[in-house]
């Protein structure tokens, strides 16, 4: 059994390092950037949901809110760094920029000691991660070979969440080795990863040839206007209906984290670990489903695949009454993130034209912003007025609403795609 283990291993990481091997250098620079941001990211908020509820005594409406309200905030940033990218046609200026806020917030989150100072740490946090991400996807959409987009994304998203896993591993480490649970400290030592991802992209992220990729598809022209986005295929609309349903359903992780360690009864320092199980699955099953959307050229059926597996971690999470079942719902609701953000991202970029994958990429963000603060503030309130159960309940619905209305638009594709063969 452990031979045959070990040789799917090697296998595995056979085949991860040859793909690799084919990756533009560039994307190779934003995979690291990327590890090393989310490893500083995790580090703070794979325990941030505990830090607030246990040692600030706050609700978890406004920490399911606060969450909401960050993440909304960032995603609405990247609509407009993903235009302005688009308009400007410099790229690599906004992840600099992006970068560099995600550094700062760091501090400002240890020295903050209250909810709204942490609340204002944060939305500076999140506007660093919205106004670089859309632009670093949008290079990864520029310059990765057509047959290797999902793959791409996979790489760039897998080597963000094992970040995420080398940040949970790192607090967990540092929590149980104080007994008194020095979050301040956890926050500091974040600061250093982030650091570093400021230089590498500086010095190994190059954006020239974007720009003449540019130059010759648009002449230059200095605006984008609304018939373009009006134009947009109506894949790309279709696509955006079925991921505001997915982020409405989402309960936020730090509800997701607190609902464990309250109903298992756990310690504050198994935070980190929820994530680190999380955070692995998503890291494995994002390059998996961007290796296999490339391979199959059927991205739709790998999103209602991950519409399942959403609908077990939310089973799992309901019944759950040990952190054996705990556990392996985390590992389900990784999976489903990991194929949710890889596939998603490779889809638009199919669909819409090169020179406005920001702008694209931007309005997705955008409804996903929208859709997440609903989900976000709807998850919390439903939690605190009843319980952090009947919130998972609430989600499976989504959850069935959401594949069945995906059912619904694949039933209708076939149709048109029918009629439109037998007339010609």
């Amino acid at each position: 059994m452990k031979q045959s283990i070990s040789i799917s291993g090697s296998w595995i990481l056979h085949v991860v390092f040859r793909l690799f091997r084919k990756v533009p250098n560039t994307i190779k620079a934003i995979g690291i950037a990327s590890f090393l941001l989310n490893t500083s990211t995790l580090m703070v908020y794979s325990v941030f949901g505990v830090y607030l509820h246990k040692n600030l005594g706050i609700k978890l409406e406004n920490i399911g809110f606060l969450d909401g309200a960050v993440e909304g905030f960032s995603f609405m940033i990247k609509i407009l760094s993903g235009l302005l990218s688009d308009i400007l046609m410099n790229r690599k200026a906004f992840i600099v920029i992006g970068a560099f806020f995600l550094f700062i917030a760091k501090p400002l989150e240890a020295i903050a000691s209250s909810y709204w100072s942490l609340f204002s740490a944060k939305m500076l946090e999140r506007f660093g991660n919205g106004i670089q991400a859309t632009p670093r996807d949008a290079i990864v959409g520029d310059i990765a070979p057509a047959n290797l987009k999902g793959s791409c994304f996979g790489i760039r998203h897998a080597m963000a969440a094992f970040g995420s896993v080398v940040g949970a591993i790192i607090a967990s480490k540092i929590l149980f080795g104080d007994s008194n649970s020095d979050f301040q400290f956890v926050f500091w030592m974040a600061a250093i990863p982030s650091s570093i991802a400021v230089i590498v992209i500086l010095f190994f992220v190059k954006d020239k040839s974007r720009e003449t990729v540019f130059k010759k598809e648009r002449g230059n022209r200095m605006r984008i206007s609304w018939r373009d986005v009006k134009n947009f295929d109506s894949r790309y609309w279709t696509t955006m209906l079925i991921a505001s349903l997915y982020m409405i359903s989402r309960v936020t992780e730090s509800i997701v984290i607190l609902h464990i360690i309250k109903k298992l009864n756990l310690p504050s320092n198994y935070a980190p670990i929820c994530m680190m199980y999380y955070q692995i699955a998503n890291s494995v099953i994002a390059l998996s489903a961007g290796i296999i959307s490339d391979k199959l050229r059927n991205r739709d059926n790998i999103i209602m695949s991950g519409i399942v597996v959403f609908f077990i971690s939310d089973v799992l999470f309901i019944l759950g009454s040990n952190v054996c079942v705990m556990m392996i719902a985390m590992v389900f609701l990784g999976g489903y993130v990991g194929i949710q953000q890889s596939i998603f991202q490779a889809k638009i970029v199919d669909v819409i034209p090169h020179e406005l994958k920001g702008t694209g990429l931007g309005i997705f963000y955008l409804i996903c912003a929208t859709s997440l603060l609903i989900g976000g503030k709807l998850a919390g309130y439903i939690s605190d007025i009843y319980s952090t159960t009947a919130a998972f309940k609430v989600s499976l619905g989504f959850a069935v609403v959401s594949l069945v209305v995906m059912l619904i638009i694949k039933f209708f594709e076939r149709e048109k795609l029918r009629k439109s063969t037998a007339r010609s």
